[in-house]
């Protein structure tokens, strides 16, 4: 499924721990939460009336919450009074029955969190002369309504050229919008890189732009592998998904072009499908799966770059230093904390789809 309405996005928990800092940057200006994308309407039916919410909140950890006394966290019991009271007359042996034992009311549970099936557009290939499209399994070349046009068959590989308002796909010419959709289970090849999900071509006259259409969590597996070394801190990769997927949330509200939400190089965020995905990077996407930064009611747009200074010259000093996340892990920080460090007073929030 793919999302374009703007979410609903409130606080689930207190501002993040604080620790020393001797100059804490200003907080990134949260996005307004009422903007939409009318564009891929039809892609979009199935979630045009769904919105984003948050819900109970997330407990931080009892080391980064500062204990303070309350009547709501220690609650005194006193041991019951006894009452004597009369002894009930037996029944006849005829009229006995074995009554059954009265049985606590079950506890309504919270289900297991599941983080929505939300589809990011990566830009994969903006302004191409051409591209070259494969897939690992049967695929097929779809008109933009979805009727099927040509079956790929497995490890083909197929040139895309621009023609006017067409495409040229090996030797085929088909409408200048069209989807190269896998079958389930498969892979599609881009370039010189494989990817999961399906891809969207589109004529731009004379280019050719190529969008990924992935589900949030996997990008971000590969997007944490592609920014972070595979051997990072585990608090470090952490703090590094959370700011991915905040950045990654803000663009799917604020997009690009009406085509991708963003590219997938530095100037956005380095994604490299299958390629850079690794199994620190899975663990710390599934750890803090659905876990956004949050200010106001809005998601912030969390800059990072790799040095202090990178991110003062970039992002006038607003942003998260990645070679410092590694300093601050390895001193024994937790991700909650090394994302306080460099956005102060911003809580979590946790995304779910509420139809």
């Amino acid at each position: 499924m793919c999302i374009r309405d703007s979410p609903k996005v409130e606080p689930i928990a207190p501002p993040l721990a604080e620790i020393p800092s001797p100059s804490a940057p200003i907080l990134q200006k949260p996005v307004p939460v009422a903007l939409t994308n009318p564009e891929l309407a039809k892609k979009q039916s199935e979630l045009s009336s769904s919105k984003m919410t948050i819900p109970d909140p997330l407990p931080l950890p009892k080391s980064s919450v500062k204990s303070e006394k309350s009547s709501n966290q220690t609650v005194s019991l006193s041991k019951p009074t006894q009452k004597k009271t009369a002894q009930p007359k037996k029944s006849p042996a005829s009229h006995q029955t074995n009554s059954p034992k009265r049985q606590r009311p079950a506890v309504a549970t919270q289900p297991p969190y599941t983080p929505p099936p939300l589809e990011i557009r990566v830009g994969v290939a903006r302004d191409a002369a051409s591209v070259t499209i494969g897939t690992s399994n049967q695929a097929f070349i779809q008109e933009r309504a979805g009727g099927t046009l040509k079956t790929v068959s497995a490890n083909q590989s197929l040139t895309v050229t621009p023609n006017g308002d067409s495409l040229n796909i090996g030797n085929m010419t088909v409408p200048g919008i069209a989807w190269l959709t896998p079958a389930q289970g498969s892979y599609i090849f881009v370039g010189d890189r494989w990817y999961r999900g399906r891809l969207l071509l589109v004529s731009k006259g004379n280019s050719v732009v190529a969008v990924n259409y992935v589900d949030l969590e996997h990008y971000l597996t590969s997007v944490v592998g592609s920014e972070m070394h595979v051997t990072a801190p585990t608090e470090a990769l952490k703090a590094q998904a959370i700011a991915a997927r905040s950045y990654a949330l803000v663009h799917m509200i604020r997009p690009a072009s009406k085509w991708f939400d963003l590219g997938d190089n530095q100037r956005w965020q380095v994604y490299k499908g299958i390629n850079s995905e690794y199994d620190t990077g899975f663990q710390a996407v599934h750890a803090t799966m659905g876990q956004v930064l949050s200010y106001k009611g809005g998601v912030v747009e969390s800059l990072y770059a790799s040095t202090d200074a990178i991110v003062a010259r970039a992002h006038s000093g607003r942003g998260m230093s990645q070679i410092g996340a590694y300093g601050l892990a390895k001193q024994g920080y937790d991700y909650q904390q090394i994302l306080n460090r460099y956005y102060p007073g911003v809580s979590l929030a946790r995304v779910i789809l509420k139809q």
